[in-house]
């Protein structure tokens, strides 16, 4: 794994992971397989630009929700967080590239110097939110068990 850091201001974090591009896009893009693997409840979900997704938190009144900017064929999805519980948002690419060992996935995010005197806070809690978020897809996309075995509930 590569981790890039210019903190609060930049984070890229990249992870190989053996398999091939359409199970990563699909781990990435389909509701059933993102309720799987993310390891939070995955709701409001509409693929393409200007659709989106929410991540509800199960006891807490905490939404983040992702709406994405970019959808396109050379597997790249970005568009940026918005919180409930916080004032500011995230910038985040999400981008699959072909690798020897199968595909390396990355994510960008920018933006959080729009949370003000909390940007180093969330910029941390992005950083351990994203490695984990990178390592539970690898696990799912190595180990494919299928989506309807694994759900997430939804609320």
């Amino acid at each position: 794994m590569t981790t890039k850091v210019l903190a609060p201001h930049y984070l890229r974090l990249e992870r190989e992971i053996a398999c091939d591009e359409q199970t990563a896009w699909r781990a990435l893009t389909d509701v059933y397989e993102l309720r799987a693997w993310w390891g939070q409840p995955v709701c409001e979900h509409k693929q393409d630009v200007g659709g989106g997704y929410e991540l509800r938190y199960v006891g807490r009144d905490r939404v983040d929700t992702f709406e994405y900017a970019t959808w396109d064929a050379n597997w790249r999805i970005g568009g940026s967080w918005q919180f409930n519980w916080l004032t500011g948002s995230v910038q985040e690419m999400v981008v699959i590239v072909c690798s020897e060992r199968g595909v390396r996935v990355s994510i960008e995010q920018t933006g959080f110097e729009s949370f003000g005197q909390d940007a180093a806070r969330i910029f941390g809690y992005h950083k351990t939110e994203s490695n984990g978020r990178l390592e539970r897809l690898q696990h799912w996309c190595e180990r494919r068990l299928p989506a309807n075995m694994a759900q997430m509930p939804l609320i």
